[in-house]
């Protein structure tokens, strides 16, 4: 298994070259084993980094062959979703560091389903696997805001996918699917939106770890964290009413309300 560099700029750009007209010389056709849809339209190839290329296409082998190359089943499972890969841009709310996908290093399956913070979301552990046995990093292991759409062929090492609750600790990201932004395809049809309260959720978490510059709320889409905070803010207000007596503390709402 090729050793992937490190997920620092400097080992990236050591490894598979600048974005940009650098790496694009790099990129070379990967045809996958099944039938795969960017935004619904049937593709014959994937572009990726070269040094990459061998290792996406050993793992979309592996998926074909466990799903017994039935086409239905990967359809279902929405494996054949291709989302995108290559595209030179930085990580999102980032004016310096490059995305993954700058290196064609990246690919994104299923955005609709998967998207930006969306946890674990409903990746088939069959394709995590596969990738994994690659040697890449799975978006659903991100400290903090996940991207379970993603996988990344960089250093896994030191990311076992366990996510500790560290409100101070930066959420790891290299932002939202590529989709309509692959320049090999052409783009008609817009991915199906998710709920209002969705939307509106993902609006407040991603200003303040995006616009506001505050990364630690990006937790605030993993379910953990918000468990925790809520049982701590439930805590305090036991504690509260035990310290203060019940009596007292119904007086005192009545003296607020009143």
């Amino acid at each position: 298994m090729t050793k992937w560099p490190r997920d620092n700029q400097a080992d990236l750009l050591a490894f598979y070259g600048t974005p940009g007209p650098d790496v694009e010389r790099q990129l070379v056709n990967v045809v996958p084993p099944f039938q795969m849809y960017y935004d619904g339209k049937p593709i014959s190839r994937i572009r990726f980094h070269r040094k990459a290329a061998g290792a996406l296409k050993a793992a979309l082998d592996e998926i074909w062959e466990y799903y017994g190359r039935d086409q239905r089943r990967i359809d279902a499972l929405g494996i054949s979703k291709y989302a995108g890969t290559y595209n030179p841009r930085k990580v999102r709310g980032s004016a310096t560091k490059w995305s993954n996908h700058a290196y064609g290093a990246a690919i994104d399956l299923n955005a609709a389903e998967n998207g930006l913070g969306a946890g674990r979301g409903n990746m088939p552990q069959p394709v995590i696997n596969a990738f994994k046995r690659q040697g890449a990093r799975w978006g659903g292991d991100y400290r903090g805001r996940t991207d379970p759409m993603h996988f990344e062929f960089c250093d896994a090492s030191g990311y076992p996918g366990v996510k500790p609750v560290k409100l101070f600790d930066v959420p790891e990201t290299d932002a939202d699917s590529d989709l309509h932004a692959d320049r090999d395809h052409t783009h008609i049809d817009s991915e199906p939106k998710p709920s209002w309260l969705r939307r509106k959720w993902k609006a407040v978490t991603g200003w303040f770890s995006g616009g506001a510059g505050l990364g630690v709320f990006g937790y605030l889409t993993d379910w953990q964290v918000v468990a925790v905070l809520f049982g701590g803010v439930l805590l305090i207000v036991i504690l509260f009413v035990l310290f203060m007596g019940p009596g007292n503390v119904r007086a005192w709402i009545k003296r607020q309300v009143n």
